[in-house]
């Protein structure tokens, strides 16, 4: 089994990443605590409840931090971006100048598709 494999059958994330194969961007959220987290894992890394529901969310933030990467034939941007239900994510910004970008930015969730598995959540300028 491939970690991607692994990844995309893990009964913890599966429903992420069902979501994700028909375009839907959805969050897991505690019934106890009822905080939303990322990234999707089997409990709330807030109280450590285990009942969780899945939200959908249509992947709006802003950039909290980031980073530009010019190694390579193209720059790319690494980003933590905050999520209007609350989490921060660790993403990548795409079809964007990085010149134009700064903390604050706001942004919108974009799948793009990976190599056999799942299409992947990245970001655009809002």
């Amino acid at each position: 089994m491939s970690a991607a494999d692994f990844i995309n059958n893990s009964p913890e994330t599966k429903p992420f990443w069902d979501a994700a194969a028909i375009g839907r961007f959805v969050l897991p959220r505690c019934r106890e605590c009822r905080r939303t987290h990322w990234y999707p894992r089997g409990f709330c890394p807030h109280c450590m409840s285990t009942t969780l529901d899945w939200q959908e969310s249509p992947g709006n933030g802003e950039i909290h931090s980031f980073s530009v990467n010019r190694m390579g034939t193209e720059p790319y941007v690494l980003a933590y971006v905050a999520l209007e239900e609350g989490p921060i994510m660790l993403t990548n910004v795409i079809d964007a100048d990085p010149a134009t970008l700064s903390i604050g930015t706001r942004v919108k969730l974009v799948f793009r598709p990976a190599i056999g598995q799942a299409p992947v959540p990245l970001f655009t300028i809002a």
